[in-house]
C-alpha cells in the first residue's frame, strides 16, 4: 500500500483531525484516510454530474473515459 506524508500541517488542523477521529472512534490516520476518499469521490461523482449535464462521459480535451463504478 502507499504511504502519503503531509509536512507543514498547522497545530490547529491536527487538532481539529484529532476532535473528528475521536468522535468517530478513529485514529487520526484513519480519520485523515476517510476524509480523502470522502473528497475523492466526491469529485469523481460532481465530475460525472458535470459530464450527464453537458452529455459526453469524456472529460475535454479527448481525456480518458470513466469505465466502472468509483
Amino acid at each position: 500500500m502507499e504511504s502519503l506524508t503531509v509536512p507543514d500541517v498547522d497545530a490547529r488542523t491536527l487538532e481539529g483531525l484529532r476532535i473528528l477521529a475521536e468522535a468517530h472512534h478513529r485514529t487520526p490516520e484513519a480519520e485523515a484516510r476517510a476524509i480523502l476518499v470522502q473528497v475523492v469521490r466526491g469529485l469523481g461523482e460532481a465530475d460525472d454530474l458535470l459530464a450527464s449535464m453537458v452529455g459526453g462521459d469524456e472529460t475535454e480535451g479527448g481525456g480518458r473515459r470513466r469505465t466502472g463504478p468509483h
